[in-house]
């Protein structure tokens, strides 16, 4: 037995919680390895001053964007790869690997050549002023050089985890992170980049991380050594259109968030820098639970889509109700947190009264409706490992979209202020997942072919 199938019989025969905890604790060590990035990140970048902070929040919803994208293939390539371990198929494992390696190369050149002409252009529509403008676009310019490896990183790591192996993303991720954050500093203000130092330690620690993510398939699965890409154009079209199907609601989904969110910082920004950071720093607050539910999330994918491909439906659905029971415990703690303890965190970044006080404010209403982020998150990651993305996709949409409205409307229009814009970010998060567990409560996902 191949070292990739060791955890399919835990997986499909074992005690569903103990699984649960096999996949989910690597998975959630490796997003909160993410969060201390985020964390870090945000720390040295702060110490440059109140605009760099606003450029780096402007930039991120783009550069999340572009992340989100580069998980076409690899969104795909988990619910292909865990349903053909599932079913034990070790020749349909092979060619789903090669094929999402494939993908992911010609993917992530087709999303460069949308990025690069456009990224330079679009901070100068946000209402920015032109220094903020400048350093948020150098940042994702130097951030998009690097993208070929994050298509290859990221497509990767779902394949490994598609393969029901937590422990080896968590272990590349945490290295990668680190050499990260180690260079930030060093780029940041040794070498006097400011700003684009940050986003050239990502570079170099994504290179990194791609190089380890693939070695370690190698490891995982040895036919890959003398494996070579079958002559048929017909085998690779079917391949590359069956990942895009399942992975491009899902990329596109976290896509529109991102959009979305470049026009609420163009919102936002009417009402000054200071709103801006704050929602640059409570974002990588939240990052904490948001991490750690996609933890959850990723461990369900795989153990959704392995019990499915073995033709065990009610373990799957078993794994999804154990996966929201932790996710909605977890964050309930950290719902308590936010609200009563929002200075001290914001203090922790920067010390701008400003700042801390509309930072303050933020994470006080998101966490009246933060556990709702749990059912969003971890029946995203369900979904996912069955296949069935369009309709969790155009909940997750329309209820996103639904902020720009109600930003503009409330915030702007009856001059509400900026408080009635993060109202609108918290509400949409309880209706998002009130209407995701409708839908896992139907249970057509179970029945889906891929």
């Amino acid at each position: 037995m191949f070292t990739a199938f060791k955890e399919r019989d835990l997986i499909i025969h074992g005690n569903p919680m103990r699984g649960l905890v096999s996949l989910a604790g690597p998975a959630v060590a490796s997003s909160l390895f993410m969060v201390i990035f985020e964390i870090i990140d945000m720390y040295w970048v702060g110490r440059l001053g109140e605009k760099p902070v606003a450029a780096l929040s402007a930039a991120s919803f783009l550069v999340w964007m572009i992340r989100a994208l580069s998980q076409t293939v690899g969104v795909g390539a988990l619910a292909l790869i865990s349903r053909r371990t599932g079913e034990n198929d070790t020749a349909g494992v092979q060619k789903t690997i090669l094929g999402a390696v494939s993908a992911a190369c010609l993917f992530s050149f087709f999303i460069l050549s949308i990025f690069i002409p456009f990224s330079s252009r679009l901070f100068c529509f946000l209402n920015l002023e032109a220094p903020v403008a400048h350093m948020a676009s150098v940042y994702t310019l130097v951030f998009l050089s690097g993208l070929p490896f994050v298509c290859l990183m990221v497509t990767g790591e779902h394949l490994i985890r598609g393969l029901g192996n937590t422990r080896l993303p968590m272990m590349i991720t945490g290295f990668s992170l680190l050499l990260n954050a180690a260079l930030d500093p060093l780029f940041i203000f040794h070498f006097g980049l400011g700003l684009a130092g940050a986003a050239v330690a990502t570079v170099i620690a994504q290179i990194t991380g791609c190089i380890l993510m693939l070695s370690a398939l190698t490891v995982l699965f040895p036919p890959l050594k003398n494996a070579r890409l079958p002559a048929d154009r017909i085998w690779f079209k079917h391949s590359f259109l069956r990942m895009t199907r399942i992975g491009i609601p899902v990329s596109f989904g976290g896509a529109a968030f991102s959009a979305i969110y470049l026009v609420l910082t163009g919102i936002i920004s009417l009402f000054g820098n200071a709103p801006l950071a704050a929602l640059g720093i409570g974002h990588r607050l939240e990052a904490f639970p948001f991490f750690v539910t996609t933890g959850l999330s990723q461990a369900t994918a795989a153990m959704v889509g392995q019990n499915l491909g073995a033709n065990l439906p009610h373990r799957a659905r078993r794994s999804v109700q154990l996966s929201l029971s932790s996710g909605v415990i977890l964050l309930l703690a950290v719902s308590i947190l936010f609200f009563f303890m929002p200075g001290l965190l914001f203090r922790f970044f920067i010390d701008s009264p400003d700042v801390i006080a509309h930072g303050s404010r933020y994470i006080r209403i998101i966490a009246v409706f933060e556990i709702f982020m749990a059912l969003e998150v971890i029946l995203g990651g369900a979904f996912s490992g069955a296949g069935e993305t369009l309709s969790p996709f155009l909940i997750i949409f329309l209820f996103t979209f639904l902020r720009i409205p109600l930003a503009c409307i409330f915030g702007v229009v009856l001059d509400l202020g900026v408080d009635a814009v993060w109202w609108s970010i918290s509400g949409t998060t309880f209706l998002k997942g009130t209407a995701l567990f409708i839908l896992f409560r139907r249970g057509q996902w179970l029945r889906k072919k891929i």
